[in-house]
């Protein structure tokens, strides 16, 4: 299914102003959090996880997580398909907390993009990946499949 970039739904004037403004607000945040907190390993993957997810918020972003119907190990690597630039990159930072370091176990991961309320999904040249652009869709979902894990043939 092809979609074409002026049939994507856009919000209005002020609804991007106010989508920029709180961005902004998040980015300030976000950042003066870092500076000021303790350091820790928790403390790192939580303010990763909450700055991805407060700015997909401010943009007006949804993510949806589809999760495995085997049960993931608790560590292993992602390998990720599917995802266009910046945008899926913050989605998979708010569904999944870190990776671990051993290797032995390879989560694929799929991420897919749609407009709310709409059937199919955006092709790759569809998918907004300037903050603007983002920023003035109206119902953009970022899907975060989880798909069953794998062995990996050759460990890390």
């Amino acid at each position: 299914m092809t979609v074409a970039l002026q049939s994507l739904p856009q919000v209005s004037t002020a609804i991007r102003r106010r989508r920029r403004l709180q961005l902004a607000r998040t980015v300030v945040g976000h950042s003066v959090r870092t500076r000021l907190l303790p350091a820790g390993e928790r403390r790192r993957q939580r303010l990763e996880v909450c700055g991805a997810a407060d700015t997909l918020t401010a943009l007006g972003v949804r993510v949806q997580v589809i999760p495995s119907p085997i049960p993931w190990p608790r560590s292993g690597r992602f390998v990720i398909s599917d995802h266009v630039g910046r945008l899926g990159d913050l989605a998979v930072a708010t569904a999944f907390r870190g990776t671990t370091r051993d290797g032995s176990v390879i989560c694929p991961v799929s991420v897919r993009y749609r407009v709310q309320g709409r059937a199919g999904y955006l092709p790759a040249h569809a998918v907004p990946r300037r903050t603007a652009a983002i920023a003035a869709m109206h119902g953009l979902v970022v899907e975060v499949l989880c798909l069953p894990a794998v062995r990996d043939p050759l460990p890390a």
